[in-house]
């Protein structure tokens, strides 16, 4: 195909895609550094080939480093111009990470197999995900072994081993792991060899925002430089403690304007959740609706503000526009987890603080058993301090 054909089809389809006028200029800037890589080339018909060679062309002429900004836009300009020469149509789905899988096909065939097993049976993706991991990170420690051999062959031993050199906060998950692939393959030796293990938990005090953070990150969301989308994402999470798997699953419908309620059904419990909607929450939120998000062709809450305006794919959306705004509040990591994980943990902190019964907390946060959510006292100094014994009327003289 012509290249100069492509290129204007390319730029015509993303006016009709309703992109922004930026990101079509940026465009532009791709379609006329790939006419001149062509005429160096002396190439005036598309291939494969000459596309690849332009998309690892990432190295800028001015710096003579690598750019970031060329390895982004010059990979999706090859998806796009790849796309409609095999189809005839450009696809603007957002490209998904592949999975890694594990390098053997033997392995990569058992692999497969327990992914298709998973999908039939948990219906939920993060369970499905956490097993997925479980079975890679066993078959790579299988495959590191100068010995290969099926898994019909698998011996106590060997499980044993892997549980043995895993690292010690990670065992509690693998034994999960492990006890679910012994089920798979019907191993009730491997099951009972396993069940006699009991793998430490490892708690730890959950680290929260400071009240001054949390003044500078409520000054960073009431800036215009903000995006209004991301303003109400953060003031959620803050408020309620939502997940990422279910915040970038609200729909319109999960809002109650007229009794100040949000809803939503938990992903990782099945849970129905409704909570209060607060003023500040809502009219982020309002203001988002009415002035920001994009005539989508979805019911979804919070979408993409570029086009093509799908739902929020996956936890790295949340977890960008978590670090983006904590980076311009001056909040530093200091060891703490980010994302809206870091959101949720505040939030539950923030009703400890405030005596909401744990019973109450356990049901917003979606968890089965309030012992979980005992871990949040840790985080309120006075509680604690009522937990330790007096001292005072002990006697300081040592008796024989």
């Amino acid at each position: 195909m012509d290249i100069n054909t492509v290129c204007t089809l390319l730029i015509a389809a993303l006016k009709d895609a309703g992109y922004n006028d930026s990101t079509i200029f940026n465009y532009q800037g791709a379609v006329r550094r790939f006419k001149s890589f062509c005429k160096e080339h002396d190439v005036t018909e598309y291939s494969y080939e000459i596309g690849k060679i332009y998309t690892d062309a990432v190295i800028s002429p001015k710096t003579g480093k690598f750019s970031k900004e060329r390895y982004h836009l010059q990979g999706r300009f090859f998806r796009l111009i790849n796309s409609y020469v095999s189809t005839g149509q450009f696809d603007f789905s957002t490209a998904t990470r592949l999975r890694r899988q594990p390098s053997g096909e033997y392995y990569r065939k058992v692999y497969s197999d327990y992914c298709s097993y998973l999908k039939g049976k948990y219906d939920n993706k993060n369970t499905r995900h956490f097993y997925e991991y479980g079975m890679y990170s066993f078959l790579s420690f299988l495959e590191k072994m100068e010995d290969a051999f099926s898994l019909e062959a698998l011996t106590a031993s060997v499980v044993l081993d892997y549980v043995k050199h895993s690292k010690p906060e990670r065992q509690r998950g693998i034994l999960c792991e492990l006890r679910n692939i012994c089920r798979y393959l019907e191993r009730k030796d491997l099951l009972m060899a396993l069940s006699g293990i009991h793998a430490p938990r490892h708690y730890r005090i959950i680290p929260v925002l400071e009240a001054e953070e949390q003044a500078s990150i409520k000054s960073v969301t009431e800036d215009s430089k903000t995006p209004l989308r991301d303003s109400a994402m953060i003031l959620l999470g803050l408020s309620t403690g939502i997940g990422a798997c279910d915040i970038i699953r609200l729909r319109l419908t999960d809002i109650d304007w007229r009794n100040d309620t949000i809803s939503w059904r938990q992903s990782k419990t099945g849970n129905l959740i409704c909570v209060p909607l607060t003023p500040p929450v809502g009219n982020a939120i309002a203001r988002y609706l009415t002035r920001q998000r994009p005539d989508a062709p979805n019911d979804y809450l919070f979408v993409r503000l570029i086009a093509p305006f799908a739902p929020l794919s996956c936890h790295s959306s949340c977890y960008m526009m978590v670090k983006r705004i904590l980076e311009r509040a001056c909040v530093p990591k200091a060891g703490r987890i980010l994302g809206m994980h870091m959101l949720r943990h505040n939030a539950a902190s923030t009703m400890v603080r405030h005596e909401v019964p744990v019973e109450t907390i356990a049901a917003i946060l979606g968890h089965s058993d309030p012992d979980t959510t005992g871990i949040y006292i840790t985080t309120d100094e006075k509680r604690l301090k009522e937990c330790v014994l007096p001292f005072g009327d002990i006697s300081k003289e040592v008796h024989p």
